[in-house]
């Protein structure tokens, strides 16, 4: 999604999403680890999926937060739209 985003996926790495967005990347590459090191034991599926689960709800609360900041940045609504025109 960042990389789709390119410049304008800047507030996922300011303010008050940047520290959402770091622990959603910790908490899945953690989950993501955990399941393939556990093998088909139970408590190691629960660890996982846990992380996982967190991963997935730090990465909602960083776009909620995301959003608001870009919609407060005249560069992330304005320069959009006048490319979308010029290109029309």
């Amino acid at each position: 999604m960042e990389r789709h985003l390119g410049g304008l996926g800047r507030p996922y790495h300011e303010g008050k999403a940047r520290p959402y967005s770091l622990a959603a990347k910790a908490l899945t590459a953690t989950g993501v680890a955990v399941l393939t090191c556990a093998g088909r034991r139970r408590a190691g599926a629960v660890a996982g999926g846990a992380a996982l689960l967190a991963g997935s709800l730090s990465t909602r609360f960083a776009v909620y937060h995301a959003g608001f900041q870009s919609a407060r940045d005249p560069r992330a609504t304005v320069e959009p739209q006048r490319a979308r025109m010029a290109n029309g």
